[in-house]
C-alpha cells in the first residue's frame, strides 16, 4: 500500500528463503538534490524474532547504506545455516553499520560491527558459554574484513577473517579453553590445530564459500 515514495508491505520474500514482514519505506526528497535516490527502510518480523532499520542510497558512485541496525534472535537463524553438527544457539545478535558502500569485489567502505549478547551454544558434546562475542567489520582494498573477539569463563577466541574475491576466505587466530569447559569439548580443541607456547590452539583455515 502507499506509493513508490512512501509505503509499506505486509511481507516481502527474498529468493524464496527469507521473509521480511511489516516492511516500510520513506524516500528522502532532499537526497534528490545531490542526484541520489535514498530511502529509509524498516521492518519487523516480531520484536523477539527480528527487526531492522536503515538508509539505502543509490547514486553515481553506486549503492551505499548508513545507520543500519538489525536485531535478530540467534535461534531463528538455524534453519538457514548448513552446519556439520547440530547446534542450538541462544542470545540476541545485533548488526550495526554506520556507513558502507558496494565496490569490487565487495565494498569500497564499511564501518560496522556485530554483537552477540548472552551467547550460548548447545552441542551434542555439551553447552558452551560464549558471553558477548563481538566482530568489527571493515573493508580492506575491496575485501570484507572482520576481527572476532570472544572471552568467557569457558573459552577465549581471537581471530581475523577476510573474504576475498570469488568467495575465498582466510581465517587466522587462536582459541583457548579453560577447565570450566565441558571436558569432551576441551579435548576436541586439539583436533582444530596445533598449540603454541602459550597453550592456545592456533586457527588457520582457508577455503571457498
Amino acid at each position: 500500500s502507499g506509493t513508490v515514495w512512501d509505503g509499506k508491505a505486509s511481507q516481502i520474500e527474498i529468493q524464496n528463503k527469507f521473509q521480511l514482514q511489516q516492511f516500510a519505506w520513506d524516500m528522502n526528497w532532499w537526497a534528490l538534490l545531490t542526484f541520489k535516490l535514498e530511502a529509509y527502510l524498516n521492518f519487523s518480523n516480531g520484536r523477539q524474532i527480528m527487526t531492522g532499520e536503515g538508509a539505502v542510497a543509490y547514486g553515481f558512485s553506486g549503492i551505499s547504506v548508513s545507520d543500519v541496525k538489525i536485531d535478530v534472535d540467534s535461534t531463528s537463524l538455524v534453519p538457514y545455516l548448513k552446519l556439520p553438527v547440530p547446534i542450538n544457539p541462544s542470545g540476541k545478535l545485533s548488526l550495526m553499520v554506520e556507513n558502507g558502500s558496494v565496490g569490487s569485489p565487495y565494498c569500497d567502505e564499511l564501518d560496522g560491527y556485530i554483537l552477540w549478547r548472552g551467547a550460548r551454544v548447545m552441542t551434542p558434546m555439551g553447552s558452551i558459554d560464549l558471553a558477548n562475542p563481538s566482530m568489527d567489520l571493515s573493508c580492506d582494498q575491496g575485501e570484507l574484513s572482520a576481527d572476532l573477539k570472544q572471552d568467557s569463563e569457558q573459552l577465549t577466541i581471537n581471530a581475523h577473517i577476510t573474504l576475498k574475491e570469488q568467495g575465498k576466505y582466510q581465517l587466522d587466530g587462536d582459541i583457548i579453553g579453560t577447565e570450566k569447559l565441558e571436558p569432551s569439548i576441551l579435548q576436541s580443541l586439539a583436533w582444530i590445530g596445533p598449540q603454541n607456547e602459550s597453550g592456545e590452539t592456533v586457527l588457520s583455515f582457508k577455503g571457498q564459500l
